[in-house]
């Protein structure tokens, strides 16, 4: 609801002032803040339009206005035309304006939660809009601002964020997982309504992930606890009785669906009912209503109870006229169609198919882009692009440290030599000697303290680089766990799919060990505590190839093999070897131009094998070639579509390679392609 959020905001800036009293904030004035109480009372009569427009207008002639009236003012018209206008251009300018009121105001850095808000509503608005990315972009700002703060409370947001998103991709026990993270934080919050009513929808949203999963015991357990949640703080609150009442039958028509799946239709039949009769009262949850309607004469037809059914779906099309949702008109046509099939009317039964299909591709068509958005993945490398800028800011400090060390050495060496050649001029010397001498100790203290630093730098870089990679192990073991409840069912799968399944399976178990492995790149990798085993070097090189090829594809690529008969074993360690052909073939896809081909071959060469990589892309700069398999290499160029390169791949393979006793080269010609060369013996000591 729109008073709740605004409340929450009123609350976060309230948080924020208090926290810093001896700079005097700015704080709202009595009058603008009548002016949010009137219109907030408009909007509750039904009166939205002109609720907005008297707000708009106080705001333009008003005078003495404070920063915080303007970010109240913001934020009002942001939350209008965010939910009832659904115009998110005009949220997303509005969000603007509160970060450049933030930016141009001597009090911004005072108000580090309001920050983190406004990031939040800038990304809501980017991520309603469809700007996914830059959604992400804007939720790890918040994210990262609040976790410098210590501001778990504000963390609820992102949280709660990215189970949405996820929930809308049909995620639903990743979702859930947020959720339930998002609640935890939100109890470090205020004892407010408007952190009251987000926790009670979170918990109902945790239920609503269960059901979609077909945990029907799990969600009934967080349905009731919502519902207890919202009964014990029942007007509690100067808010409505109507509030209350309207998240209470939120709830009770999602139970139903619960008792739908299984089978109790009577009891099914109640809760809708209930439901519906609270949330069609002015006032209420009309929309909800409507959804629940739908419900209702699905589970009529379900149970070939076609009069009602007809009944509560011309109740629909009556109220659609006064609240349109364009959720319940996909349904509505969709049961109308069904309807009409039952009854016999071909044509009316066709007329309706079409309008659903149009609906449900219109609606298709805009979470297409959702659906294909990597939100975990996106998340994680917006967090190790952070991380490696710190990486990155560490190496400028440390060559600062150089040279002031560097400086430190030279400025002691000329004390020093002036110090001698004035002791052997004259005693007079003596004096200016011993402070010469201490300004030597000093600068050894310096010297030694710079030292330490510096090999503090060098432990905090390889500290971060391991949590890069564990950081990353996460969402893959995720995959890992959701293959395994597939597989559950795999008896109602095909061949195919069983074997996309094992695929699936596979990757995500190589992705693990690569993270592994680059832990291990911030240490040596050592041959002795490698575990090795006799591999089918052919397979698993075809396995690579064929686990890459989507990649390929997605560039209009070809990746062809060169196996040729016969058996080729070795005894390596599998996964780590499986990680140095991924790399080659993955790069190869990076550099090479659309539509061209890729040529893997594997042979065996004097019982040593010879894997080659070929592409045809646009090779190595000569200036490079000398830096490729160094870590954090500064000689990295873009893929052929603007990937972005990392430059630890290469010399973690350069590192496994060595310790199978083997070797990379690699022979390249600028603008015609290059290719990597693998070899290493069939049997490798241990």
């Amino acid at each position: 609801m729109r008073a709740t959020v605004f409340t929450l905001f009123i609350s976060l800036l309230s948080l924020c002032s208090c926290s810093y009293k001896r700079d005097k904030p700015p704080v709202s004035t009595p009058a603008f803040d009548s002016v949010i109480k009137n219109a907030e009372k408009l909007y509750d009569a039904g009166n939205k339009s002109e609720a907005l427009a008297f707000v708009i207008y106080s705001h333009r002639t008003m005078p003495g206005l404070t920063l915080i009236d303007d970010l109240n003012y913001y934020y009002y018209c942001w939350d209008v035309y965010k939910k009832d206008l659904n115009d998110f251009d005009k949220c997303i300018a509005y969000s603007d304006s509160m970060i450049r009121a933030l930016d141009n105001s001597k009090y911004g850095k005072i108000f580090q939660a309001k920050y983190v808000q406004v990031y939040n509503m800038k990304a809501d608005a980017l991520f309603a809009k469809g700007l996914y990315n830059d959604s992400y972009d804007y939720y790890y700002r918040a994210k990262n601002l609040a976790d410098e703060n210590g501001d778990s409370c504000s963390m609820s947001k992102y949280s709660y964020s990215l189970g949405m998103a996820l929930y809308r991709q049909q995620n639903y026990l990743n979702s859930a997982n947020y959720f339930i993270e998002s609640y935890g934080e939100a109890t470090q919050c205020k004892d407010e309504f408007a952190f009251f009513y987000h926790r009670q929808e979170l918990l109902d949203n945790i239920g609503l992930c269960y059901y979609k999963s077909q945990r029907y015991d799990r969600a009934l357990f967080y349905y009731d606890k919502a519902i207890k949640y919202i009964d014990s703080n029942f007007m509690r609150f100067n808010k409505p009785a109507s509030v209350f009442l309207s998240a209470r039958a939120v709830v009770l028509g999602n139970v139903a669906d619960v008792f739908i799946a299984q089978k109790n239709f009577d009891t099914a039949k109640t809760l809708l009912k209930q439901s519906i009769q609270i949330n069609l009262q002015k006032g209420f949850e009309n929309e909800d209503a409507l959804l629940t309607q739908v419900k209702l004469a699905s589970l009529y037809f379900k149970t070939g109870h076609t009069g009602e059914m007809k009944e509560v779906l011309q109740l629909i099309r009556a109220e659609l006229d006064t609240i349109p949702n364009k959720n319940t008109a996909l349904s509505w046509n969709k049961l109308m169609w069904q309807y009409n099939d039952h009854e016999g009317d071909s044509a009316k039964a066709y007329k309706y198919f079409l309008a659903y299909t149009a609906l449900n591709d219109s609606a298709m068509a805009k979470n297409k882009n959702l659906m294909a958005s990597d939100i975990d993945g996106r998340i994680q490398n917006i967090e190790r692009d952070y991380k490696i800028d710190l990486l990155n800011k560490n190496a400028v400090q440390e060559r600062i440290y150089v040279w002031v060390l560097t400086l430190i050495a030279v400025m002691a060496l000329i004390i020093i030599i002036l110090t001698l050649r004035n002791v052997v001029r004259s005693r007079e010397n003596v004096v200016m000697l011993k402070r010469l001498n201490n300004q030597v100790n000093e600068q050894k203290d310096k010297l030694e303290k710079a030292i330490t630093q510096l090999n503090q730098k060098e432990k905090d870089k390889t500290r971060i680089l391991r949590s890069v990679a564990h950081d990353v192990m996460n969402p893959i073991a995720s995959i890992i766990a959701l293959a395994d409840i597939l597989e559950q069912d795999s008896a109602n799968y095909s061949e195919e799919s069983k074997e996309i399944l094992n695929l699936i399976k596979e990757a995500c178990k190589n992705s693990l060990n690569l993270s592994k492995n680059i832990l291990e790149a911030a240490m040596d990798i050592d041959e002795g505590n490698m575990g090795k085993e006799w591999v089918d070097m052919k397979k698993l090189v075809a396995n690579c190839a064929e686990l890459l090829n989507f990649r390929a594809q997605a560039k209009h690529q070809q990746i062809k093999t060169s196996i040729g008969a016969g058996d080729i074993l070795a005894f390596v360690n599998k996964e780590k070897i499986w990680r140095v052909i991924n790399n080659l073939i993955a790069n190869a896809i990076k550099f090479s131009y659309e539509n061209s081909e890729i040529l893997v071959s594997v042979e065996l060469i004097n019982d040593r094998v010879h894997i080659a990589v070929k592409d045809s892309g646009v090779g190595i700069p000569e200036k490079n070639r000398p830096f490729v398999f160094d870590m954090f290499t500064q000689a990295k160029i873009p893929g052929t579509s603007g990937e972005v390169p990392f430059g630890l791949g290469l010399s973690i393979s350069l590192q496994i390679a060595r310790a199978h006793q083997g070797d990379i080269r690699f022979d390249t010609e600028e603008g015609k392609g290059t290719t990597f060369h693998f070899e290493f013996p069939t049997k490798t000591t241990a």
